[in-house]
């Protein structure tokens, strides 16, 4: 079981031509209401692949979107009963304007993501304790994310963090973490040095090892995902798809991990598998929704491991 403690958000999404410039306003094509948040996302692309997941996470009872949010979750194949509700708080937001060459800009206000915290993870100790891999990221509190990495480890889970929107934190966060995730930017504002290609890129995952962490993948979008278990390093290269919406590869990336992992892949294959589904995720618009099925993943992953 993946037990993912992360956030929860109503995603307002806008298409538009262009990003606008400082000051200009302009009119906008159309937009679009759904579920998403990095920890939703995660868990629902594990779970639409069949994986069995659990969630811990917070909505706001003022929000009216809370019911899609459940109905969509409920999609995906993720269970909402240990989704908490916070008073006179509204759910977690975020306002994605997605421009017509796939590029996105996002932004993301806590909301009751701010109530999910270690007292909460402690709450749900017998949760982890069956569970296989606990992940985390960074658009919750970093109390809960610190108190969520060192208790799988104390259980002896596999503990997963994707470092991701970055924030500083002090290095021995780092020490319960199995494997991390960020992607190119966020590995730099880690290390303190550019990350743009597989030179920079070993030298960032070196970085990590240093702090404790056994596995380290960088994601570096077009380039592929650069992978090192402290021994061996890869450059699995990415999947050639027309994308058509970017936002939300990451999660996908880190869900459909995540899904291989627990399935017995060795470490590189379920970074090479994660691939696939990101390259399936962005061939639909939306976050969430985007996350594909097991069946989708595999036509590309066949495809990639007959080209390799």
């Amino acid at each position: 079981m993946i037990v993912e403690v992360g956030s929860l958000n109503v995603d307002f999404i806008v298409h538009n031509r262009r990003f606008p410039k400082p000051g200009e306003t302009v009119i906008g094509k159309s937009v679009t209401v759904m579920a998403g948040g990095k920890g939703a996302n995660q868990i629902a692309a594990a779970a639409r692949l069949g994986a069995e997941t659990r969630f811990l996470s917070k909505v706001g009872e003022l929000d009216q979107y809370n019911s899609m949010l459940m109905s969509d979750l409920a999609w995906a194949g993720v269970p909402t009963n240990t989704i908490g509700t916070v008073s006179d708080l509204y759910t977690g937001s975020a306002y994605c304007m997605i421009c017509e060459d796939s590029q996105n800009c996002i932004v993301i206000i806590e909301g009751a993501n701010e109530g999910v915290t270690a007292d909460f993870v402690e709450s749900n100790r017998d949760l982890l304790s069956k569970s296989s891999i606990v992940m985390c990221e960074f658009s919750i509190n970093q109390e809960a994310c610190d108190y969520a990495m060192k208790l799988g480890k104390e259980l002896g889970v596999t503990t997963l963090c994707n470092p991701a929107p970055f924030r500083k934190v002090d290095d021995s966060f780092y020490k319960n973490v199995d494997i991390v995730t960020p992607n190119e930017v966020e590995a730099a504002e880690a290390c303190g040095f550019e990350i743009t290609d597989e030179e920079s890129a070993a030298r960032g995952c070196e970085f990590f090892h240093q702090l404790g962490v056994e596995k380290v993948i960088i994601t570096m979008g077009k380039l592929g995902a650069f992978c090192s278990d402290g021994s061996k390093q890869e450059m699995i290269e990415s999947c050639e798809v027309n994308a058509c919406d970017s936002s939300g590869a990451g999660d996908c990336f880190n869900g459909a991990f995540a899904y291989a992992f627990d399935k017995g892949y060795d470490f590189f294959e379920a970074a090479r598998f994660a691939n696939a589904a990101a390259a399936a995720s962005v061939q639909k618009l939306g976050t969430m929704r985007s996350m594909p099925c097991l069946e989708e993943v595999e036509a590309i992953y066949g495809k990639e491991m007959q080209r390799s």
